[in-house]
């Protein structure tokens, strides 16, 4: 449903029983409007680079709609797409998706229905107009620029602080880049003082979980990350931070949850990514996590993490297990090289396990796939007797 107004484009995601009155209220008011009601209908419809995103959550079970948000937070393409959503009450979870995912505004379901969806959105553009530069990059980038602020985003944030101190968002991200510079204080009073008039803000306690960790506080730490994501699941830094969390108590299997959880809503997260590796996995969660990260990692380095995953393996004399991840490792690699090199390792997990023979099969399939391999003659001329040429 498409309605042929001039003014600024609305998606409108909802279920096809709200979207008449939706999209009436939202052109009453002059908006072009599109409504949509699957995700490959909504990507159609962001690729056009619409002013405002409308979600209306009735229609959608929760983890849909915490999925949905975070990963379009995430999206560097739809930073300037004002995004709304509609619930059926103004709750705190409903508040904390709004700080957690740089949401601009929730509504009242039942008020929007009531036909003044056009009305809210109008209010909220003119306000949005009048904002300068610096503070609407802030408001844009906030949760893309969450760990690895460029400089740019640093000095908007500092140029956006001077002239706009009580702007909460901009103040939450001037208290960000303070423990960025090393201000750790500083960046828990403010997290602290934004806490007690936004009890709802899951970013907030982010960085007041972030400064207690820094001060060696680890079960404080926690306790605030727990009680976050409990208000608003789904959030990868939240996962990738809690997971690092229990890396420092010693707990690894809490951490791989956590870090599994973070890649699989949002597999570039990179803190979450870079630990997982560190980690030793077994087979099934070696084949988890390549799969998360499908997209994300070369196919060197999905040979590499599968290696490592099966080098563990046998060194831990669980040469089922690592055959297994060998085995899984050979469907998902097209190079001759990086097949050759699991064939051999195949091998010395054979050769190991006693099982000359099917050791000696794998290394000759090395030998084909990788004829310059340094040391797969070596091998085979030890099996076989004599010399390989």
């Amino acid at each position: 449903m498409t309605t042929g107004n001039n003014g600024p484009l609305v998606v409108i995601l909802s279920g096809q029983a709200d979207q008449g009155v939706l999209s009436k209220g939202a052109a009453k008011s002059g908006f072009s409007v599109q409504c949509v009601g699957t995700s490959k209908e909504l990507a159609d419809a962001l690729s056009k680079e619409p002013w405002g995103l409308v979600h209306n959550m009735r229609s959608f079970d929760a983890r849909q709609n915490y999925l949905l948000q975070q990963r379009l937070a995430r999206n560097q393409k739809l930073t300037s797409i004002v995004r709304f959503i509609l619930s059926a009450e103004i709750s705190t979870p409903a508040l904390a998706l709004v700080s957690d995912c740089a949401v601009r505004q929730v509504f009242s379901l039942s008020s929007c229905l009531g036909g003044n969806l056009g009305e809210q959105l109008s209010v909220l553009q003119k306000t949005d107009t009048t904002r300068s530069d610096a503070q609407r990059m802030v408001h844009n980038q906030r949760i893309i620029q969450t760990n690895n602020p460029t400089k740019d985003y640093i000095s908007a944030v500092n140029e956006a602080y001077q002239s706009f101190p009580h702007d909460p968002i901009i103040r939450l991200e001037y208290a960000i880049t303070r423990l960025h510079s090393g201000d750790a204080n500083e960046a828990g009073l403010i997290a602290k003082r934004i806490l007690q008039v936004e009890s709802h803000n899951v970013r907030a306690m982010n960085l007041l979980a972030q400064v207690q960790l820094t001060a060696g506080n680890i079960d404080g730490s926690l306790k605030i990350l727990e009680v976050a994501n409990k208000i608003c699941p789904s959030n990868p830094d939240r996962l990738s931070l809690i997971g690092d969390v229990h890396l420092k108590k010693g707990d690894t299997e809490a951490a791989k949850k956590a870090f599994l959880e973070a890649l699989d809503v949002y597999p570039a997260t990179k803190d979450a990514r870079e630990n997982l590796l560190k980690i030793p996995l077994d087979a099934s969660e070696v084949e988890k996590t390549v799969h998360l990260l499908r997209d994300v990692l070369s196919e060197k380095d999905r040979a590499a993490l599968l290696n490592k995953a099966a080098i563990q393996a046998v060194n831990s004399q669980q040469f089922d297990a690592a055959i297994r991840i060998y085995g899984y490792a050979l469907q998902h690699l097209r190079e001759d090289d990086l097949k050759g090199s699991v064939f051999y390792n195949l091998g010395l997990a054979y050769k190991k396990m006693g099982d000359v023979t099917s050791a000696l099969v794998n290394f000759r399939e090395c030998l084909r796939l990788s004829p310059k391999h340094p040391t797969v003659r070596d091998h085979l001329n030890e099996i076989e007797g004599r010399k390989v040429s």
